[in-house]
């Protein structure tokens, strides 16, 4: 048996067209075993782009650009280049021309409503809300009403004055500024919703009537609702574009002082 299988190998390789199967088949496994390995992304930016775009910056702005503003304009291209590769994997260039700024604009737009849908999520933003509570601070705020007073009303105020002006929820730095020092001492002693005795403030005399003091704290979740959206969305649309760089390896001349970071990308979403 054993004889039979070496006299029909033998035969095999001695024959001319069997060099091409096994060439072909070698071939075959080279470019399964390539095409299997994960793909490289990868950006290369060469000197000459650097110079053109120098020259550009040079041609709109009227001036050679800083090493700064420079830097910035590499980070959007190398951006614009990575976000367009993936907005061209998701297909999403079907019907518009093929611009980088463009395809960057609609995976960015893309993420964008699949973070604001997440968002939606009540208990996805509870739990956003409880990992990030501490983001959702508050100074103490004042709502109160104030009224100029003339030097007869300070000699003689009165109880109600008929025009004043009021601030809601203003925070005590603010009013500060706005009143001076003086009005945050009668504002922690008075009773609340009674005019005050006269109140000395870098403008004149005035008398005030606190109307709420709500002291520092952290934001219910209800009120901090809005901003926990706005937030949450964000820090996914950064995430998801932060995951997407790191698949990628940018390169760039030697020496050429440009600095390209995730972060300095981030900056151009």
């Amino acid at each position: 048996m054993l004889k039979i299988v070496f006299y029909w190998l033998k035969k095999f390789i001695k024959d001319p067209f069997s060099h091409f199967l096994i060439a072909g088949a070698i071939l075959f496994i080279c470019y399964s075993f390539y095409h299997s390995g994960p793909s490289l992304n990868e950006v290369i930016i060469t000197p000459s782009q650097i110079t053109q775009q120098k020259r550009d910056d040079t041609t709109y702005f009227g001036s050679a650009p800083s090493h700064a503003m420079l830097n910035n304009d590499i980070n959007q291209v190398i951006l614009q280049r990575i976000l367009s590769q993936e907005a061209l994997k998701l297909g999403l260039e079907k019907g518009d021309p093929n611009l980088n700024a463009m395809l960057m604009q609609r995976f960015i737009s893309y993420t964008t409503q699949i973070a604001k849908i997440n968002a939606a999520d009540t208990k996805l933003l509870h739990s956003y809300y409880l990992t990030h509570r501490q983001n959702y601070r508050y100074p103490d705020m004042y709502s109160l009403c104030y009224h100029f007073l003339s030097s007869q009303k300070e000699a003689h105020p009165v109880t109600a004055p008929i025009s004043y002006q009021c601030l809601s929820n203003i925070t005590k730095k603010a009013l500060l500024t706005k009143l001076g020092n003086s009005i945050i001492t009668t504002l922690n002693t008075i009773t609340p919703k009674k005019w005050s005795n006269p109140v000395s403030t870098p403008f004149g005399p005035i008398t005030v009537k606190l109307i709420q003091h709500k002291k520092a704290g952290i934001l219910s979740f209800k009120d901090a609702k809005s901003l926990l959206t706005n937030d949450y969305t964000n820090d996914v649309i950064d995430k998801k574009i932060a995951d997407v760089i790191k698949e990628y390896r940018i390169q760039l001349p030697t020496n050429s002082g440009i600095n390209v970071t995730t972060k300095t990308l981030l900056k151009n979403v």
